[in-house]
């Protein structure tokens, strides 16, 4: 009776491979044959699936269970069949359960997953620049602001990943969407509170120095008359950009909290569903639409960026008078209108995402065979896993061992369990979660491989999030052609990345090992891409920052070859009778004849005394341009100097197969994280992982980066009040 006991309990398997590789599902008995021995539960965890040539020989037999199991069983999955129906709450039509199948939820789930990288990844990094110029930010407030992210997914996470993962998983994922989309909305409410920003700008001088020939007195100054209403104006603005400081945190601490269900309970959610054969397919599409999204962000905002931020209710003659366009310095473009956009979608798919099922029909057959096995194997298995009302044992416990006669799947059915005051519900499942963490954290290899994805995300998310800022300051290139590149090239890698590891994994049925093997050729394949960022383009000299103004012949000091004896100065011989305000930047670029290029801070500083002409776009008459300038002498053209160098097509060879390799690691550590821990545990286990990749890596990432531009200013323009903007 033993021997045939053990034979048939380790062939009690279901015919569908898809089910078995559950840890826990099957469990080895040491008194059997050797051969036997080999199909454990330890090898089950580690490779996911069983051998191929064991399979036939796994289905020779089937295990009859006694008539009191096959009645649990049956009680069990008459719960699930109900919970399989598609609605919210009791409502329940027959005209909604199209939703019930694999490929609407992966559809619902990508929409939500492409709106969070939308959000977060796109639109919230090619907004940088000009929440920074709109509103007074140096770049390391800007860090503080993404920091908020983070916090709200670390505060949130333990509770959403613990309770969410023990009930109805679509709730909660709908709930983590609405609250994406109020975030966005919320983001964008700074704009409609905040005073015009054309009005707010100065437009006396327009930048020239005509402005000394009607200046009387030093009184009647620009610089004068801006100090004296700085006092006022200081405290006015402090208090705004404080509030409006404050409301940009709130709104991204919403985002985070509604991106926590999505990698943990989201996950868990389609694993469970689709098989564990075709899990890695299914999670490579989810995290691909995960950088997909922020494609779309960063497209829509080069699109968004094109137009000023007043353009809504301001004609464009007034708006030209501060600002002439992209390169203008003082350029703001409708960074907003993206985030309004965005949370419009967001709460439109709230509802059919809260109507998905528990459990799709089609998986209720996964879910019969998990029961049948662990009847057979003699293990307590709950339904947590599919989103019903829990036991009062965690998966924390499972190791406990069960009384002789109740050992079975489960001894009372589903609303026993789910009796009880509501506090006491409560009680049965926060009294477990210090042992849920502890037996986590003491999971050696699900600490190592976390550590590593904490450390990658400090560079990834820190490059990342100021990409957008780097291209424009490396390369001078313009915000929306920026975000466009970043669309273009690095985001379709990615997401190109993440789908091309899913298929590799689920076609060639690697393991664990070997799939952590492929993730770590990926990592030190990235790395010979690293040094791209050794690629820039030289910047043509700031004329009084960091070159000495040039001659009047053209015989301009090569600032690369010859050092100075002291710093240059704005204010020259050249320029020293305009009144010229150094909180006014508003550069220009001077083109040589022989091909070489100069920067000046503003007009005035350049001399130029005859106003901006629009039609031939450019500043005439200026006394501290060189005469061979290119088509007329001494002339400049608005805005910086673009450079003449291909240095920004190698970086981009570079930069997209590091895209590529840095994203596609995702995958197969997802799919290892889900294999070593136990089944009932991953959406808590993938909540801990999140949370230390935040504390660890995302949450210093914008801080330093933030900090590294700010360093790396040569120098800070002062306004009239004499603050500092990087």
């Amino acid at each position: 009776m033993g021997d045939r006991s053990v034979d048939e309990a380790t062939v009690g398997c279901s015919d569908d491979a898809e089910t078995r590789s559950c840890p826990g599902d099957l469990r080895s008995d040491h008194s059997s044959k050797p051969t036997r021995s080999k199909w454990s539960h330890m090898r089950q965890a580690s490779q996911g699936v069983p051998p191929r040539h064991m399979e036939k020989a796994l289905r020779r037999k089937e295990f009859q269970l006694p008539p009191q199991q096959h009645e649990i069983i049956e009680r069990e999955m008459t719960v699930l069949t109900e919970e399989s129906q598609c609605g919210i709450g009791k409502y329940r039509p027959r005209w909604l359960q199209w939703l019930g199948k694999q490929f609407p939820m992966i559809v619902l789930l990508c929409v939500y997953c492409s709106i969070q990288g939308l959000i977060v990844n796109g639109l919230v990094p090619s907004a940088i620049s000009s929440i920074e110029r709109r509103f007074k930010f140096s770049t390391s407030h800007m860090g503080r602001i993404v920091q908020f992210y983070d916090f709200g997914y670390v505060l949130f996470c333990i509770p959403v990943s613990y309770f969410g993962g023990r009930h109805s998983k679509p709730a909660v994922l709908a709930a983590g969407l609405a609250c994406m989309a109020l975030g966005s909305l919320i983001f964008s409410l700074p704009h409609v509170m905040s005073d015009s920003y054309s009005a707010s700008q100065s437009n006396m001088s327009y930048g020239t120095c005509s402005i000394e020939s009607f200046l009387q007195n030093d009184m009647t100054s620009p610089i004068a008359l801006a100090q004296t209403a700085c006092q006022s104006e200081r405290e006015i603005q402090h208090a705004a950009t404080n509030f409006y400081f404050y409301l940009f945190c709130f709104a991204h601490f919403l985002h985070g909290i509604g991106a926590t269900p999505l990698f943990t309970i989201g996950v868990s959610y389609i694993d469970e569903n689709v098989g564990t054969a075709k899990s890695s397919l299914f999670v490579g599409i989810f995290y691909s639409f995960a950088v997909f999204g922020p494609a779309i962000g960063f497209l829509g905002a080069s699109v968004s960026l094109q137009y000023h931020t007043d353009f809504w209710h301001l004609p464009p003659e007034q708006i030209l008078k501060v600002s002439s366009g992209e390169t203008d310095p003082t350029w703001v473009g409708a960074w907003w209108l993206s985030f309004i956009v965005a949370s419009f979608v967001g709460f439109v798919a709230v509802v059919p995402l809260a109507s998905l099922p528990k459990v799709l029909p089609a998986s209720l057959k996964f879910h019969r065979t998990r029961l049948h096995d662990a009847a057979v194997a003699n293990r307590r298995r709950t339904p947590e896993c599919c989103g019903m009302p829990g036991s009062n044992k965690t998966a924390a416990l499972n190791s406990d061992a069960p009384l002789p006669e109740q050992a079975s799947l489960l001894y009372s059915s589903i609303p026993a369990r789910g009796s009880g005051p509501l506090w006491y519900k409560i009680w049965l499942d926060v009294r477990h979660i210090p042992i849920a963490i502890y037996r986590i954290l003491t999971n050696w290899l699900f600490m190592i491989i976390t550590l590593a994805m904490a450390i990658d995300s400090l560079v990834v998310t820190g490059a990342s999030s100021f990409m957008s800022k780097y291209l424009e300051r490396q390369f001078s290139v313009r915000p929306s052609k920026a975000n466009l590149l970043i669309g273009c090239v690095m985001v379709p890698m990615a997401g190109l990345g993440c789908m091309v590891t899913g298929g590799i994994v689920n076609h060639f049925r690697l393991n664990s090992s070997k799939m952590l093997k492929f993730a770590i050729g990926l990592i030190f394949l990235s790395l010979l891409f690293s040094p791209m960022y050794l690629i820039y383009c030289p910047h043509a000299p700031l004329v009084g920052v960091d070159s000495e103004y040039p001659e009047f012949d053209g015989s301009i000091p090569d600032y690369h070859n010859e050092t100075y004896s002291k710093d240059p100065e704005l204010v020259n011989t050249c320029n020293k009778q305009c009144t010229c305000d150094p909180s006014e930047y508003r550069p220009v670029c001077a083109e040589l004849d022989d091909g070489r290029q100069f920067t000046y801070y503003s007009p005035c500083y350049a001399g130029c005394t005859e106003s901006y002409s629009a039609s031939l776009k450019e500043y005439t008459q200026c006394s501290c341009v060189p005469n061979n300038t290119k088509n007329h002498p001494r002339i400049v053209k608005k805005g910086v100097c673009e450079p003449q160098c291909t240095e920004l097509l190698w970086f981009l060879l570079l930069f997209a197969p590091l895209s590529f390799c840095t994203f596609a690691v995702a995958v197969p550590i997802i799919s290892v994280i889900l294999r070593t821990v136990d089944y009932n545990e991953r959406s808590f286990a993938l909540g801990i992982q999140w949370i230390m990749i935040r504390v660890i890596g995302t949450i210093p990432a914008p801080v330093v980066f933030g900090w590294m531009f700010d360093v790396s200013c040569i120098k800070y323009q002062s306004d009239s009040c004499g603050s500092s903007v990087s």
